[in-house]
Order: structure tokens, then sequence, then C-alpha cells
């Protein structure tokens, strides 16, 4: 599959998402930033923490999970500043290591907190209604939760368990913010890494970054895989659809700190904004 590198020299790229305006953004992990690229020109914001996944709501404003501070932040363009919007379940405990994270068709922030489980089952799915400041744990005891994505009617909730190789599918209830009948989906990648950030096509075939495992795999909406594509470097981590289709599908790759387009793929299924 042929491909094109949008960006190179990154540290540890991760989170990429597509704000209104068709500019690229995404992390740096170990650079602690959270960067721009509008196809010409790369800006980037220091965050003062480590952060992971991000997402873009309807005016633009950037969400990420930072890790390090276990928070979940907003990034106002517009107003150059930081906002942190939760920090806590609602039963009073700290959020520990937020990771990825999406909105679903009511506005709710649906997130991982892998909490560092690669030995132990603590990792968690949340949801941070919307409005609201503190995040029910909607699925627990797994081992290093990861990227998520919704189907299109938003009552699909996929989600990675990289520490098992496994992918899970479960029934999303976005008014009683209830996660129901979960199960695999999908087992994919080799021990110690599997599954890291994912994505919808427009068919719904789940495309599937394999963290140290150098390929990107991709998934019919019954868990059969069909194809495996190859990267460069031995890591990506998180992919995106353009919504415009003219990069198609964008992966960001940690160990060469690179950013590719695979633009055959064309576009994905609409995300939503919040």
């Amino acid at each position: 599959m042929n491909f094109n590198t949008l960006l190179k020299e990154l540290n540890f790229p991760e989170g990429p998402v597509f704000d209104h305006s068709g500019n690229l953004w995404f992390v740096e992990i170990k650079g602690g930033n959270l960067s721009c690229w509008d196809g010409q020109n790369l800006e980037r914001f220091d965050v003062g923490g480590t952060p992971n996944g991000a997402m873009v709501d309807r005016e633009g404003n950037i969400w990420f999970c930072d890790s390090e501070r276990g928070e979940i932040r907003i990034f106002k363009p517009v107003q150059n500043s930081f906002e942190t919007v939760c920090n806590s379940t609602l039963d009073g405990k700290r959020l520990i290591r937020p990771n990825d994270l999406i909105f679903d068709n009511q506005g709710n922030l649906l997130f991982s907190d892998h909490a560092d489980g690669r030995q132990e089952p603590i990792a968690t799915i949340c949801v941070l209604p919307a409005g609201g400041h503190q995040a029910k744990v909607i699925s627990k005891n797994k081992y290093f939760t990861n990227g998520l994505a919704l189907g299109g009617d938003g009552k699909t909730l996929v989600f990675s368990e990289t520490y098992r190789q496994q992918l899970w599918k479960a029934s999303w209830d976005s008014l009683k913010l209830e996660l129901h009948h979960e199960r695999i989906f999908a087992k994919t990648g080799g021990a110690p890494q599997g599954p890291d950030g994912i994505a919808f096509d427009e068919n719904e075939n789940l495309f599937v970054t394999v963290f140290n495992d150098r390929r990107v795999n991709i998934y019919s909406p019954q868990g059969v895989l069909l194809d495996s594509m190859q990267t460069r470097g031995n890591r990506p981590t998180s992919c995106a659809f353009d919504p415009s289709g003219k990069r198609g599908l964008v992966v960001t790759e940690a160990e060469h700190g690179e950013i590719l387009s695979f633009p055959d793929f064309g576009k994905g299924l609409p995300i939503f904004y919040g």
C-alpha cells in the first residue's frame, strides 16, 4: 500500500484529529506538546504535562488526555489557553493515566484510563457526562485500555485492551451512560504489545494500529481480519481519517517520529464533535 510521509522528526506522536478548517492536530507525548499542522507549517503548544489522545469539539477547541497530571483538559486555540475539565470519578477517585478519548452523539466524552495496567487489571473506560466535571466508570478490570471508536449509529463502542492483545465491542447507551454486552471483537498483535489507536472507515471496517508490530490491521464489522499493511517504523500509535478524503488514513508512528498518509483509503466514518 502506497503512503506519503507528512511530517518527520516528531517526539512520539499520537492522537491525530482534524479540526473544522482541515488542520491536523496531534500530540507529541515525549515532547509535552499539542501540535498543529496546517499542511505547510507546524506549530507546537507546551501543555505542561504529558498529552495523549486528542479530539476536537464543535467550537474547534482541542480536548486531550494528560496522563502525567491525570486530567482531561481543553486547549482553546482562539484564546491560546488551557482548561482542566475533569480529574476524578464520581466516587471521588483521581484519574490515574487517561489515554484516549472520543465524543458520543449526545456530547458525552468517553475516554480510556490505562492506569499503567500492564501487569494487573486496573485499567478502565470512563464517560464524562456533557457539561460535567466528574467521570463515571463504565468498564473496568482491563489490562491497559487504549483507543476507542464509535459506530455510525453511536450505539456500538469498540476499544483496545493493549496488554491482552484484543479489541472489545459493546453496546453504548448514551442517555443512561451505560455500557452493555461487552464481548471480544478480535484478537490482534503479539505479546507484550497489541492494539493501540483505532478508527472506522465509511463501511465501518475498523483500522487498528498495532504497537511494536509495524502494522495496521483492517477488520470487517464482524471482526474478521481483512488486510494488514506495514508501516516503516515498528511503533504505529494511532490513526484518523481526513474528513476531506485528501490524505485518506493518517497514521502516527513513534519509532521514527513520523506521520504517514495512506491516501487510497479516502474518507472515514464521520466522528462526533460533542
